[in-house]
C-alpha cells in the first residue's frame, strides 16, 4: 500500500511517500506561514521524481496535531480534498505519536513540542524497534511541571489524572522508574531545564532540532489503514491542543447568518 504522508504541524513542513518497503521519498522545508504556498508543489514533484501518478497513491495519513493553527488546517484540508476528490482513504495520525517514532527506539521518549504561552504540547510512549508507539501518557497541553508530574506518575505505576491511561505493564513498571526518559523536540529550546527537573534525573535531552516528520506519519498511517481505519474527510479535524482565540462562529463550519 503506497501512503502519501503529511506534516504540516510545525514550522518544518514535509510530505513523503511510503509502502511496505519503507520511505520512498521525502520532502522538507522550514517554512514558517508559507505552508500553503509550499505543501501542493512540494507533493507534485515529488510524484514526479518517484515517476508516479497521483492515482498510484492509496491512502493519505495526514499529522492532526496538536501543533500550529494554520499549518494544521492547511495539511488537512489538503489531505480531505484529495480523499473526497479521489475517493482515497484518508487517517489523522497524532503528530506527537509520529515525533516519538521518529526518535528511534527501543525507548520510553517524551515527545514535546513548545506551545507557547509558557506550555508544552507533550506525551509519553514506548517505542519498540518495530511497531507503532504505546502511548503511556496521552497528549496534553500544560506546563512543563505538569507535563512532568503526569509522566513520572505512570513511570512509578501510579493512576493519573481523571481518565484512564493506556494500560503500563509489570514489567515496564519495574524498570521505568530506572530507565531514562528521552525528551524530544522543540520544546527543550525554553523549557529544557524544567522538563528535566521535573524529571528528577530520569530524562535524558536528545536534542531540540528533532521534528515530527512526514515520513513517520505515513508509516504510522499506513499501519493503520491497512488494518482498516479510516476517517471520514467531512469531519477530520485538528486537534490543537487548545481552543484558539477565535469568535465562537469561526469554529463552525457555516458561518452565521442574518436570519
Amino acid at each position: 500500500m503506497r501512503v502519501l504522508g503529511i506534516e504540516t504541524a510545525t514550522p518544518l513542513a514535509s510530505c513523503a511517500v511510503v509502502d511496505g518497503s519503507g520511505v520512498l521519498a521525502e520532502a522538507a522545508l522550514r517554512a514558517p506561514m508559507r505552508h500553503l504556498e509550499w505543501l501542493a508543489p512540494a507533493i507534485a514533484e515529488m510524484l514526479r521524481g518517484l515517476g508516479m501518478r497521483p492515482a498510484e497513491l492509496e491512502g493519505i495519513a495526514v499529522s492532526r496535531g496538536p501543533g500550529g493553527f494554520t499549518g494544521l488546517r492547511i495539511g488537512i484540508a489538503t489531505a480531505a480534498a484529495w480523499a473526497r476528490a479521489r475517493r482515497t482513504p484518508v487517517l489523522g495520525v497524532d503528530t506527537l505519536e509520529a515525533l516519538a517514532l521518529a526518535a528511534g527506539g527501543p525507548a520510553v521518549v517524551l515527545a514535546a513540542l513548545d506551545a507557547h504561552r509558557g506550555e508544552v504540547a507533550a506525551g509519553l510512549y514506548h517505542v519498540s524497534a518495530a511497531g507503532a508507539p504505546r502511548c503511556l501518557v496521552a497528549p496534553i497541553v500544560a506546563p512543563p511541571d505538569v507535563v512532568t508530574a503526569e509522566v513520572a506518575a505512570v513511570l512509578d505505576g501510579a493512576p493519573v489524572g481523571t481518565a484512564d491511561p493506556p494500560p503500563v505493564s509489570e514489567a515496564h513498571r519495574r524498570r521505568g522508574v530506572g530507565d531514562p526518559v528521552l525528551i524530544v523536540g522543540d520544546a527543550l529550546v525554553r523549557h529544557e531545564q524544567a522538563l528535566l527537573d521535573g524529571l528528577a534525573g530520569r530524562g535524558v535531552p536528545g536534542g531540540p532540532h528533532m521534528h515530527p516528520r512526514a515520513a513517520a506519519v505515513g508509516l504510522l498511517g499506513r499501519l493503520r489503514l491497512l488494518e482498516g481505519v479510516r476517517d471520514d474527510p467531512e469531519t477530520l479535524l485538528p486537534v490543537y491542543g487548545r481552543r484558539p482565540a477565535l469568535r465562537e462562529w469561526q469554529e463552525t463550519r457555516v458561518p452565521p447568518g442574518n436570519g
